[in-house]
């Protein structure tokens, strides 16, 4: 399996409780650092850090906006409540929200 890095996009995707990032089958998803990184999410990333200059989502004054809302509409399915991730890292902060989800998902952050 697949160990997370611990990279946290703007949207507040955790990669490491994904399925397809896991897997370390052919065709994996080689999560959001290296997406967001190399710029294939170009919708919530490009509006968030490039256009605004925020690190998340959560920050915008019209979070949750209508394209925030699709995007995390279809990640339910996956079992992530982006709306939620995004609060707990408000409240949080980075350091401990990425604890939370590391414990909840027993995933490691090391190589």
């Amino acid at each position: 399996m697949k160990k997370y890095k611990g990279f946290i996009p703007p949207c507040g995707i955790y990669c490491g409780g994904c399925y397809r990032y896991k897997s370390g089958k052919k065709n994996e998803c080689l999560g959001a650092e290296t997406h967001c990184k190399t710029r294939k999410c170009k919708s919530i990333y490009m509006c968030c850090v490039e256009k605004k200059g925020l690190n998340y989502c959560y920050e915008c004054n019209n979070f949750p906006c209508s394209r925030f809302k699709k995007f995390a509409e279809s990640w339910k399915k996956y079992g992530q409540d982006l709306i939620e991730n995004q609060m707990l890292l408000e409240q949080y902060g980075e350091e401990k929200w990425l604890q939370q989800m590391l414990g909840k998902n027993r995933i490691s952050t090391e190589e």
